[in-house]
């Protein structure tokens, strides 16, 4: 009977052991389930700015049921209007991203902006203005001109990684952007790193694009300044992805879902290159995968194509019917144009459309043509000579923002390429500062590109004067 009496005793202690683990379990579970969800997930983030319109995005929960947006000229605040929710959801069903179009601005003027979720006024710990840009042609001098670029924003993320060393490096490089003065930020492909887990499934993109947007040290780089973007294959899709992507028409729709670019493509040609113009520049973002061919074919075959015909004869048209106040033409583009040793992916192993491109420019004597480009995972700056009485192209390549760079480059042929300006190999996590200063009345108007390491330490600095981009007068 003792025994029987112990047994029971201990029957009855392990008993109660389990029930008050299954109640501590149950209580952390619900107290997790019922704890109130996070509302805004990112953002907010400043896309194009005009003279009298601006586009401001959001990323909010899906439970999320009522978004507006209040703005007003800070000189008179009193004058506050507000836009309201207008959704663009993107297919996991975990959350919205939100485009805010803001009208009917003054040109030349400083405006804030308050985002409100719920009703709720979020308190941000960085402050949302911006301005609108001025009317300078035929009234006064151009203004200066300073904006960012870079590519390969890798974070990782070890449920869906690869085994060993961490491919993503440090993120506060983002905080070293956020401090600096810039107009815009121009992000340069491979913006997100979709990974094989991701690009088998549209919701699988959707939440590689939430992962990385929500990075806590991205925020205020995202309210800091306007932010524009062309992709390349990671965050179009797999590895070298090309046209024959089977989700390229989701792909789309997430990036058109995730940036504020002022336009995306043709009515009949679908993909994401635009233009805009930024006092005396002007800016391609062109697209080298929606109508890309196979890697696959020899460089010179005569259907291997980069940005396929349409886009190309778009690029063509809008650089010859560029404003005569432009001093520089930036053509923005996820991988390297004028490098002559870079054996992987590069525009010159295009070789018939590439050719087609530089004839082009050459045959119509386009000016100020300067190609910013990223992917390499280090960068530089490579030249190219089109003709003997033309001037030097230029090709400013800058990689990585936060993904491991490509150290090995002094162990393969590629080191010694002819074609790199002297000091601008850079192989470690960086950005390009650009700045257009001087006086457009005079003719003297510079562009310098300054990089800069992830601590903010100029480790590089390239000018180029407007006269170095032109033709001989009378030529």
């Amino acid at each position: 009977m003792k025994n029987l009496a112990n047994l029971l005793l201990l029957v009855l202690l392990l008993s109660t052991a389990c029930n008050n683990n299954k109640e501590e379990a149950e209580a952390e579970y619900f107290a997790e389930d019922v704890a109130p969800p996070k509302s805004l997930i990112a953002g907010p983030m400043l896309g194009y700015v005009e003279h009298r319109e601006a586009m401001v995005w959001v990323e909010v929960a899906s439970h999320v049921g009522y978004v507006y947006l209040e703005y007003f000229p800070i000189d008179t605040p009193d004058l506050r209007r507000t836009v309201y929710f207008e959704n663009n959801y993107t297919d996991s069903g975990n959350s919205q991203t939100i485009l805010f179009k803001l009208t009917e601005l003054k040109i030349n003027s400083e405006y804030e902006y308050e985002l409100y979720v719920d009703n709720e006024k979020m308190k941000l710990p960085y402050v949302t203005r911006f301005k609108t840009r001025p009317v300078w042609e035929y009234n006064t001098d151009a203004p200066q001109l300073t904006f960012l670029f870079g590519s390969c924003s890798y974070i990782n993320d070890s449920i869906y990684d690869r085994p060993g060393e961490p491919y993503g490096k440090e993120v506060t490089i983002f905080e070293t952007m956020a401090e600096q003065n810039a107009d815009f930020m121009l992000w340069l492909g491979d913006n997100v790193y979709h990974r094989p887990a991701d690009y088998s499934s549209g919701s699988g993109m959707s939440y590689r694009y939430r992962h990385t947007r929500s990075l806590p040290e991205l925020q205020p780089l995202l309210a800091k300044m306007s932010h524009y973007a062309v992709w390349d294959d990671h965050d179009y899709g797999s590895n070298d992805a090309d046209k024959t992507f089977a989700l390229k028409q989701e792909s789309l729709k997430l990036f058109k879902s995730y940036w504020a670019n002022k336009s995306y493509g043709e009515e009949d040609n679908p993909g994401i290159y635009s233009k805009f113009t930024m006092a005396d520049a002007e800016f391609y973002l062109m697209d080298d995968r929606y109508h890309r061919s196979p890697n696959g074919y020899p460089v010179n075959h005569t259907d291997k194509e980069f940005l396929g015909k349409q886009q190309l004869q778009w690029l063509k048209e809008s650089l010859l019917s560029s404003d005569k106040n432009i001093n520089f033409r930036f053509i923005a583009v996820g991988n390297q144009v004028l490098n002559p040793v870079n054996d992987f992916e590069c525009y010159r192993n295009f070789q018939n459309e590439w050719q087609e491109l530089m004839d082009f420019i050459v045959q119509h004597r386009i000016e100020g043509v300067i190609f910013l480009s990223g992917d390499r995972h280090f960068s530089e700056i490579n030249f190219f000579q089109p003709g003997k009485e033309f001037y030097r192209l230029y090709d400013v390549t800058s990689s990585p923002l936060s993904s491991r760079a490509f150290t090995g480059l002094p162990e393969v042929a590629e080191y010694n390429n002819p074609a790199r300006i002297d000091s601008t190999l850079l192989m470690e996590q960086n950005f390009i500062k650009t700045s257009i200063t001087g006086s457009f009345l005079k003719n003297d108007r510079t562009v310098t590109f300054q990089a800069y390491d992830a601590k903010g330490t100029v480790r590089w600095t390239k000018s180029f004067h407007e006269n170095d981009l032109k033709l001989p007068r009378g030529e």
